[in-house]
């Protein structure tokens, strides 16, 4: 069952929590809202809970974080936000001090509000589900930057993304 609550991180978010996401150390927990600064993260401990928030991205995300909106990479060295406002997908470097400066966003955005987001398992890949038709955009990932975008699936979804996600096989 649960045990007793965590308490309370010192700064709080300042709008409505849409996602959340463990780095894959499970030291990090970022966190996605619907106002500014958009995406906080903070250093976490099973003992102990909340650390002190990790200073903000330089460049912070342009909107509403999606529901599923944050995703940590496989390695831990990048995270990536799915928003409401173009680009639609941000991505920044990642270490045990925070957010690095952000990187270029893809050349081809996807083409409406980013909903979710998901590193591949392996960590090549980056996908985003958003609100406009195609409705899920694909890139390699190298790590540091967005590929060119892969080519839309042949029978695309027939509603807005909500979630997105590898499998693991």
């Amino acid at each position: 069952g649960f045990g007793t609550k965590y308490a309370n991180p010192a700064t709080l978010p300042t709008g409505t929590c849409n996602g959340v996401a463990f780095s894959p150390a499970s030291d990090a927990i970022a966190v996605g809202s619907d106002a500014t600064p958009f995406i906080l993260a903070y250093p976490w401990s099973v003992a102990s809970g909340f650390g002190t928030k990790f200073t903000n991205p330089a460049t912070l995300p342009t909107g509403t974080v999606g529901n599923n909106g944050v995703a940590f990479s496989p390695a831990g060295t990048a995270i990536a936000v799915a928003h409401t406002t173009s680009p639609f997908v941000s991505a920044y470097p990642w270490s045990g001090s925070g957010f690095g400066v952000k990187y270029t966003n893809p050349v081809t955005l996807p083409t409406g509000t980013g909903v979710g987001v998901a590193f591949s398992l392996a960590g090549d890949a980056i996908v985003v589900a958003h609100a406009t038709t195609p409705f899920v955009s694909a890139y390699p990932w190298s790590g540091s930057a967005f590929g060119t975008k892969y080519t839309d699936p042949t029978t695309l979804p027939t509603g807005q993304g909500c979630a997105i996600a590898f499998t693991t096989n």
